[in-house]
C-alpha cells in the first residue's frame, strides 16, 4: 500500500482536513453579501433539481435561519423544471424571484454558464447574483455582476482539492462563513453545523464526487456517523429515511442507494421542486407528507426505468446496443428526467460512456450522459454546443446534460465518438472496457465465514466511491446450485466452487446471461438450477444484512463461460 492510500485509509478528522484545504475564494465576501442584504430584504435561491442542488439550498437556508432577525422571511426558492426547461437558471425562475421581492439571488449548483442571463437580470432588476457552482465554465462566459464562488473559475490553472468539491460542499463552507461572520461560535451553532455537515456529505456522495481526496472522504465518513445523531438529521431527511424503511447501522452506501434515488425521483417524474421543499421543511408533519410523495414517485421511476430498458433492448437489439466507443440512443418510453438512468445502465452493462435522450413535449430531444474510461463527457458535449451539434449541453467529467434537434441524433453520436477516439494517445492500443481484478478468491476464501470477514473488513474502510471503488474480486469455475430471479430482473444465486458454497446477486442481470445460467425471463421461482456451463465471475464483495442475518456475498458485475 502506497503512502497516499494509507493516509486516506487513516481517516483523518474533518477539522484537520478542513484546515488543510482552506476556504474557497470569495467565501467571506459571499457571506457578507448574504448577511447585509438578508437583514434588509429577502434572499432568493435558484438551485439545481438534483441531490447536490437540493442539499446546497437546504444548507444555505439552515444557516440563514440561524442568523437572520426574528420574523425574517425564509428565502424564496425556485427550481428549474427538469423535463421542460433543463439545467440552469432561466427567465421564468428569475422573474418569479423578482416578483417575490428578493434583493439577492443565490444560484446553487448552476449559473457559471449563465453569465449573460444573470448579468441582464442584474442590470434590469438591480438584484445581485451570487453563484455557488462547481461546474467548469467550458466555453461559456461566467457572470460579471455579483459574486461567483467556483474554484474552476477562480483558479482555472489548478483548482487543487477545491476542484473536487460539489455545490453542497461549497455551500457548507459558505454556511460556516455566514455563521462565523454573524458572530456565532461553533459551540453556539453546534446543531446547525451538524445538520449542514450531514447534508453536505449526502450531496457529495450522490453527486459522485471523488472520494479519494482527504476532505471529501472525511466529510462523507463524518456524515455517515451523523445519521445516528437525531439532532443532526433535518426533518425532511429524517422523513425520507423513514419512508425508505432504512434500518440498522447506516453506511455510506445508504446515501447513494437508498436516500439519493428518492430525492432525485421528484424531478425525474416532473416534480422538480419537491426534494428541495422536503429537505428545507421545518416540521416533521410537513416533511412526512413530502417524503411520502417522493417515495411514491420513486416507485413510478423504477417501473418506468424498467419499461425504458426493455423497449431500448427490443428496439436496438442486444448485439448493437453496446457497440461503443460511446453509446448514444433515443429512448421513446423514457422522459428527459428518467433517461439518465438508462445511460447509467448502459455504462454498467457494457463499460462504454453513454448518452440517452428522450422526447420533450415540444419535440426537442433532451437527456443525460454518464462517462467511463476516463472520458471527459462535460468537455465533449460543450464542444458539441460550440460546433452547432447540440442546442445546449454541459456538465463535468463524469456526467452531462444535452438538448438537440430531433434530426441531429446521428450527428451527435458521430461527434462524441470522434471526440472519444481523438482523445486517445497516439500509438496507444485501442481503448476498450476492461476490469482490473484486485484479487482472485479460491475455495478457502469462499468457505464458511471467510467471505463475511472480507465484507466486514471492507465496511471498516468506508467510505468507498468515485476514485476509491470497492475492490473487484474474481472467482473461477463456479456452478449454480440455487437461483431465483425476481420480477425486477434481479438474480439471486447460491454458487458452488469445489466444496464451498456462497451467495451472490446480480442486480438487473442481462437477459442473455440469465439464460446462460439456466434461467429464462419467466423463471421467477427459486430452486436448483438446471445444468449449465461453469462460469468465471467478477465483482465486489458486500455485507448483506437482512432480517438479523449477516453474510458476505458477491455482487456480480460481469461473467464469462470458463475456459474448457
Amino acid at each position: 500500500m502506497d503512502g497516499e492510500a494509507a493516509s486516506l485509509i487513516r481517516q483523518r478528522p474533518l477539522k484537520e482536513c478542513t484546515e488543510a484545504i482552506g476556504e474557497p475564494d470569495g467565501i467571506d465576501d459571499a457571506a457578507d453579501l448574504l448577511l447585509r442584504l438578508g437583514r434588509k430584504g429577502r434572499i432568493g435561491i435558484v438551485c439545481d433539481y438534483d441531490v447536490d442542488g437540493a442539499t446546497a439550498q437546504a444548507i444555505l437556508i439552515a444557516a440563514l435561519r440561524e442568523v437572520l432577525p426574528p420574523g425574517s422571511k425564509d428565502p424564496a426558492v425556485v427550481v428549474p423544471h427538469r423535463n421542460e426547461e433543463g439545467f440552469g437558471p432561466n427567465r421564468r425562475c428569475l422573474n418569479q424571484l423578482s416578483e417575490a421581492g428578493v434583493s439577492c439571488v443565490a444560484v446553487m449548483d448552476c449559473g457559471t454558464a449563465a453569465g449573460k442571463l444573470l448579468d441582464q437580470f442584474h442590470e434590469h432588476f438591480g438584484i445581485v447574483p451570487l453563484v455557488v457552482d462547481h461546474h467548469p465554465p467550458q466555453h461559456y462566459q461566467p457572470p460579471s455582476a455579483g459574486i461567483l464562488v467556483n474554484p474552476w473559475v477562480s483558479r482555472p490553472a489548478n483548482p487543487g482539492e477545491m476542484g473536487s468539491l460539489c455545490a453542497a460542499g461549497l455551500a457548507w463552507f459558505l454556511a460556516r462563513a455566514v455563521l462565523r461572520r454573524a458572530g456565532l461560535s461553533p459551540r453556539d451553532s453546534l446543531d446547525v453545523r451538524k445538520r449542514i455537515t450531514l447534508l453536505a456529505a449526502l450531496g457529495t456522495a450522490c453527486d459522485m464526487m471523488p472520494i479519494n481526496t482527504p476532505f471529501n472522504r472525511s466529510l462523507v465518513r463524518t456524515g455517515v456517523g451523523l445519521l445516528r445523531d437525531p439532532a443532526a438529521v433535518p426533518p425532511g431527511l429524517s422523513a425520507i429515511i423513514r419512508a425508505a424503511g432504512m434500518r440498522g447501522a447506516p453506511t455510506a452506501e445508504d446515501f447513494g442507494w437508498r436516500i439519493g434515488p428518492r430525492i432525485n425521483a421528484g424531478s425525474r417524474m416532473g416534480e422538480s421542486d419537491l426534494a428541495a421543499r422536503c429537505l428545507r421543511a421545518k416540521s416533521g408533519r410537513a416533511a412526512s407528507k413530502l417524503a411520502q410523495q417522493l417515495q411514491d414517485l420513486n416507485r413510478q421511476r423504477i417501473n418506468l426505468g424498467r419499461k425504458s430498458a426493455r423497449e431500448l433492448d427490443e428496439a436496438v437489439g442486444p448485439d448493437a446496443l453496446g457497440d461503443g466507443p460511446v453509446n448514444v440512443h433515443l429512448v421513446e418510453a423514457a422522459t428527459p428526467g428518467t433517461v439518465g438512468l438508462v445511460a447509467s445502465s448502459l455504462v454498467n452493462r457494457f463499460g462504454w460512456p453513454a448518452i440517452a435522450v428522450a422526447r420533450r413535449a415540444d419535440g426537442v430531444l433532451a437527456g443525460s450522459g454518464r462517462s467511463a474510461l476516463g472520458f471527459d463527457m462535460g468537455a465533449a458535449v460543450s464542444g458539441a454546443v460550440q460546433d452547432g451539434v447540440l442546442v445546449t449541453g454541459g456538465g463535468h467529467a463524469a456526467a452531462c446534460g444535452v438538448t438537440l434537434e430531433p434530426g441531429r441524433l446521428d450527428d451527435l453520436r458521430a461527434y462524441i465518438q470522434d471526440r472519444f477516439q481523438a482523445n486517445q494517445p497516439e500509438g496507444a492500443p485501442p481503448l476498450e472496457p476492461t476490469h482490473r481484478i484486485d484479487a482472485v478468491l479460491g475455495q478457502q476464501d469462499l468457505a464458511g465465514s471467510s467471505l463475511l470477514e472480507l465484507a466486514m473488513a471492507q465496511r471498516r474502510l468506508e467510505p468507498w466511491g468515485q476514485g476509491m471503488q470497492f475492490p473487484l474480486v474474481g472467482v473461477r469455475r463456479c456452478s449454480v446450485a440455487w437461483k431465483r430471479m425476481t420480477d425486477s430482473g434481479h438474480l439471486f444465486l447460491t454458487l458452488a466452487s469445489g466444496d464451498s458454497r456462497f451467495g451472490a446477486v446480480w442486480w438487473r442481470a442481462p437477459p442473455d446471461w440469465a439464460v446462460r445460467l439456466g434461467l429464462n425471463g419467466s423463471d421467477s421461482g427459486g430452486g436448483s438450477a438446471s445444468p449449465s456451463a461453469e462460469v468465471d465471475l467478477l465483482g465486489p464483495v458486500e455485507l448483506d444484512e437482512w432480517q438479523g442475518r449477516r453474510q458476505g456475498r458477491l455482487v456480480i458485475r460481469d461473467a464469462r463461460v470458463s475456459d474448457a
